[in-house]
């Protein structure tokens, strides 16, 4: 995630969850940071996905190594939520995301009310994929 307060950026990477049908991505972070007073500072942010990455070797020629990759570039606003049942569905989206498993996870109260969790509403993205997916 790139954030931008004051002419001066700051990258930081995140666990995220993605909800298709809400074209949003959702985090969570501490209470304080200099994530936090980014965000206040400047809720638009920059995000980059990216799956795995894989060299293909090639013989003593360089031009025949090829790095293979899939990314994804966008941009949007990070909302905050604040509802106990908001920031458990948010935290849903991100178990899954995390684990693969569609499991109907809990959240200990105590944990919901000191987390601080995020909505980022996806206003565009692009991606860039260096090879054909039938090619695997």
């Amino acid at each position: 995630m790139a954030f931008a307060i004051d002419s001066e950026p700051y990258i930081v990477p995140l666990s995220h969850g993605y909800a298709p049908e809400a074209n949003a991505l959702f985090f969570h972070t501490a209470g304080e940071g200099r994530k936090i007073d980014c965000i206040e500072g400047n809720p638009r942010v920059c995000f980059e996905v990216e799956g795995p990455a894989e060299v293909k070797v090639g013989d003593e020629r360089a031009c025949t190594w090829e790095l293979r990759y899939e990314s994804a570039i966008g941009y949007g606003t990070m909302v905050e939520l604040f509802s106990p049942e908001e920031k458990e569905d948010a935290l849903r989206y991100m178990m899954r995301q995390q684990s693969g498993r569609e499991t109907d996870w809990t959240f200990a109260p105590e944990m919901l009310e000191t987390t601080r969790v995020w909505r980022l509403d996806i206003e565009s993205v692009t991606g860039k994929r260096s090879f054909a997916p039938e090619d695997g």
